[in-house]
């Protein structure tokens, strides 16, 4: 319908213009109402509570990271917010836990924090471009800090997978932009290798 009324003005309006000329100002009338047919999908009002709620968490657990902790901050996290993790997650993340505490000088489990994949974390991360599909809320977890020394990557750090249980978001996994596997399985394959 667009098209035909943009085809009809610009018969009228430019009637004795160079067929050039009619091509090139029927093309930008043409690119122009795409644009401004184009909308932008909004957020469901489900993605739009699980990516705040995961900015709530990095704004707790960033600066968290930032103390001089005895151990790791995603330790604290587990032992401060076990219920922002689903059973199976917390469980998995505590198992890696323990078995590194007692080694004792020997690395045996992760060796970047799980909850933002970097060995070099920034001082502030967002939660952006939560989607929602099959229950499942997948939302990136992007640098964000002004000073960040860090090449910039065009990609989150990590996607943060979170469900609800009993009307509460949890995290469920964490996928990383380097690759690999995901956390579930990261640990899944750190255990079975620390029981060789």
């Amino acid at each position: 319908m667009a098209m035909l009324q943009i085809t009809r003005l610009s018969a009228i309006l430019f009637t004795g213009v160079s067929c050039k000329m009619r091509y090139g100002v029927l093309l930008l009338c043409t690119i122009f109402a795409g644009i401004l047919s184009a909308q932008a999908v909004p957020q469901s009002q489900e993605s739009l509570s699980c990516q705040r709620f995961a900015q709530k968490f990095y704004d707790w657990y960033v600066p968290l990271m930032q103390r001089q902790l005895s151990g790791p901050a995603s330790d604290v996290a587990l032992w401060r917010k076990p219920t922002v993790f689903s059973s199976n997650l917390l469980h998995a993340l505590r198992i890696d836990s323990e078995a590194q505490a007692r080694a004792k000088g020997e690395l045996v489990g992760l060796d970047f924090d799980p909850f933002l994949g970097s060995q070099d974390p920034a001082d502030r991360y967002e939660a952006r471009h939560a989607t929602v599909n099959g229950g499942t809320c997948s939302v990136g977890v992007w640098r964000a800090s002004p000073t960040d020394t860090a090449a910039k990557m065009d990609k989150p750090e990590a996607v943060a997978e979170l469900r609800q249980q009993n009307g509460r978001w949890q995290f469920v996994n964490f996928r990383y932009s380097v690759g690999g596997p995901d956390l579930l399985h990261l640990l899944a394959n750190l255990r079975d290798e620390r029981r060789k």
